[in-house]
């Protein structure tokens, strides 16, 4: 019998990627407002491709990127930031039927497993209005390992008190969440609505076209 269902958060529970490149597309246009000698569709690309480069939670693609176009200028920096903090407050919600199904699975021990930084974890969390639903939270300092180390799934069982044998993972990462949880020895579902890669077999138990979907398939390994 299922007990717990632990979960990542970006493109599970928020389309994360679709919101960053909103901020990043905002964070472009205020920096050529601001002086930046760039065509906006190329500031636009090459701001989003610095993230993908220095990895996509850093905290200095700015920076990085002025120092690539030789623009270094507080000026136009602190408007980028500014307009990308702005943005991504703005657009920070989570999938339409993301807090309803929580609502529905809040007799089940749930958790977050994420490679996220934990204090950006919290944010998203608290800025969605949902980190009351959520027993543990395990993010990259935890066991300063990531998916699909089974290291994070592990911590996160412990805290629920719950057996791989007992617990379901829900992700949109075939290579980190599927495999991690997997190797846990957990029951997986595959987060396709959140999947943004090529089209592949995906070595799940379980495949949602929505978050909500999470339920039927509770109830299907209940019989």
């Amino acid at each position: 019998m299922i007990k717990a269902i632990l979960m990542d958060c970006d493109n599970t529970l928020i389309d994360f990627m679709h919101m960053k490149r909103l901020a990043t597309n905002n964070a472009a246009k205020a920096m050529v407002k601001a002086g930046l000698k760039m065509p906006l569709r190329t500031a636009k690309e090459q701001l989003m491709k610095t993230y993908m480069e220095v990895g996509i939670e850093s905290n200095t693609p700015f920076e990085i990127f002025l120092d690539k176009c030789k623009q270094c200028n507080e000026r136009i920096l602190a408007a980028g930031i500014n307009a990308y903090t702005a943005s991504k407050m703005r657009h920070l919600k989570p999938y339409s039927d993301v807090i309803p199904a929580l609502k529905r699975l809040k007799h089940y021990k749930l958790g977050i497993v994420s490679d996220a930084p934990r204090l950006k974890l919290y944010q998203r969390l608290e800025a969605m209005k949902i980190t009351k639903y959520f027993g543990v939270v395990i993010g990259y300092e935890d066991t300063g390992r990531k998916k699909p180390s089974k290291l994070p799934f592990k911590k996160a069982l412990k805290a629920l008190k719950a057996k791989p044998k007992e617990a379901i993972f829900i992700g949109d990462w075939p290579e980190r969440d599927i495999e991690g949880a997997k190797r846990s020895g957990m029951k997986t579902v595959f987060a396709a609505y959140g999947y943004d890669g090529k089209e592949k077999k995906i070595n799940s138990d379980f495949k949602a076209m929505h978050f909500k979907d999470l339920i039927k398939i509770l109830n299907q390994l209940k019989h």
